[in-house]
């Protein structure tokens, strides 16, 4: 997992124990910072720059709402891919530092983007190097990236990089420049703002939102906890959220939705963003983009078309401790709730809340059997692009009972519905391992239906109960 660091001050504290820990060969954390931000010898300004070609950004609004007036379920595009094919040897420029090592950069500017991302389709690095992306002041700071950062197919995704430029830098230390292979498939030009400025193309999510840290999540802390703003392809933004299993063993399984993430190269792609939230009621922005991870294997799925739209992830990696994931428990009974809860990011933006306070509808929305709770419209709130995979959650439980597929509600259409797979239909999906929840959410065999949530900690909580026993799980016989 990487963190994206306010380095203005910290440049300032950590350069001296930067400058010591590179000459010493020691593995970087991602509290150090870049060679390039403070001990290059050639400025920023005059590294190689490549310019990516324009981005018919009308073009693509275009497309998006022909989509939208579909009906059809789609992930929310924020971005624009460039197909590039940049790699050390042939663009950038190289640097000698003065303990032996070799710096690499080069500076990649879209004009008009509001933030940038990469795709590599070959990260092959020899031990010791790193690999940084930042903005040019180093406001902004990704990584640092290593060959073990490599996802299933040998590649790497980035996190974004706000505006429309970024560094990308390579330290290779002594010796290691041949072995060093990447290659940078993608330049993706967001169009979509993630910013807070006033003076950005698109406000942020629709005022009627709810912030989680208002009083309305204070029953939610650990739900909300679990949630995540997830980008796919570098190009789209969804809701995904870690559950807990029957082994509590805090496998890092992440639920979403099927039309968000459709196949196994897809799940190489996604990025997590936990905590991305407003620090204060009300400000629906300002949250940050600091803890994120990359990569995820694809574990089990069922489409939308003929199923009940989900996707299981296997997250790459255990999200930092620092982040202080929850991971929720869920309900798979197929009781009716008699109302419900949405956490999620409404346009990829911070963190919110939407409240129902009437029992949820068991549908055919689609036309594939009864695999969705519909929600008649929300008394406080809404959902937008952007929420799809996000959990509806019980009130009398708290618990996940399906996920969000799509529908018409919004700030602007309050009376809007919204259409949610089931958790039960999800539980049972297509009866294979591949295309159900039960055999990953409860690999104990236990048969049971319900589960609580629990924190990342050696507790094991169960309805209010600190134990290891497990007849007192809230369960169901299936």
């Amino acid at each position: 997992m990487k963190q994206c660091l306010p380095s203005t001050i910290a440049m300032i504290l950590v350069a001296s124990t930067f400058a010591i820990a590179v000459a010493a060969g020691e593995a970087k954390s991602p509290h150090d910072l870049p060679p390039g931000l403070v001990q290059p010898a050639m400025a920023i300004a005059e590294v190689a720059t490549i310019r990516m070609p324009n981005v018919d950004v009308a073009a693509y609004r275009a497309e998006d709402a022909a989509l939208a007036q579909s009906g059809q379920p789609f992930p929310f595009r924020f971005a624009a891919g460039i197909e590039t094919a940049i790699t050390p040897s042939h663009e950038g420029s190289w640097e000698n530092l003065p303990n032996g090592w070799l710096l690499w950069r080069v500076r990649l500017v879209s004009p008009g983007a509001l933030s940038l991302n990469l795709w590599f389709d070959r990260l092959d690095l020899p031990p010791g190097a790193v690999l940084w992306l930042y903005d040019d002041s180093g406001a902004m700071v990704q990584g640092p990236y290593t060959s073990s950062d490599r996802n299933a197919l040998g590649g790497l995704w980035t996190p974004v990089i706000l505006g429309d430029e970024l560094a990308l830098e390579l330290d290779l230390p002594p010796g290691a420049a041949p072995a060093a292979d990447l290659r940078i498939a993608s330049v993706n030009h967001g169009y979509r703002s993630f910013a807070d400025d006033p003076s950005a193309t698109r406000n942020k999510q629709g005022s009627c939102n709810i912030d989680v840290i208002c009083p309305e999540g204070d029953e939610w802390r650990d739900q909300i906890r679990s949630v995540a703003r997830l980008t796919i392809m570098g190009v789209y933004l969804c809701t995904g959220q870690f559950l807990n299993t029957t082994a509590q063993d805090e496998t890092p399984y992440l639920l979403t939705a099927q039309h968000c993430v459709e196949n196994a190269s897809q799940a190489t792609s996604v990025i997590a963003f936990w905590n991305y939230q407003s620090p204060a009621c009300g400000m629906l922005s300002g949250g940050s983009l600091t803890d994120n991870q990359t990569g995820a294997t694809l574990v089990s799925s069922w489409q939308w078309r003929t199923g009940s739209d989900f996707s299981l992830l296997l997250l790459d990696e255990t999200p930092d401790p620092s982040f202080n994931v929850y991971y929720s428990g869920w309900d798979a009974t197929g009781d009716v709730p008699l109302g419900s809860v949405g956490i999620h990011h409404p346009s990829g933006d911070e963190k919110a809340l939407a409240l129902n306070d009437d029992p949820l509808l068991a549908t055919n929305y689609y036309g594939n059997g009864s695999h969705q709770w519909e929600v008649s419209e929300w008394e406080q709130g809404t959902t937008e692009g952007g929420s799809s995979g996000s959990c509806m959650y019980n009130p009398a439980n708290r618990l996940c009972v399906g996920t969000l597929t799509g529908g018409t509600a919004s700030c602007s259409n309050p009376s809007g519905y919204d259409i949610y797979g089931r958790m039960d239909a999800h539980w049972t999906g297509d009866g294979t391992p591949a295309g159900r929840l039960s055999d990953w959410l409860d690999p104990l065999g236990s048969g049971v239906l319900t589960l609580a949530g629990r924190d990342s900690s050696s507790s094991i909580f169960f309805d209010g109960f600190e134990t290891g026993d497990t007849s007192r799980w809230s369960a169901s016989s299936p």
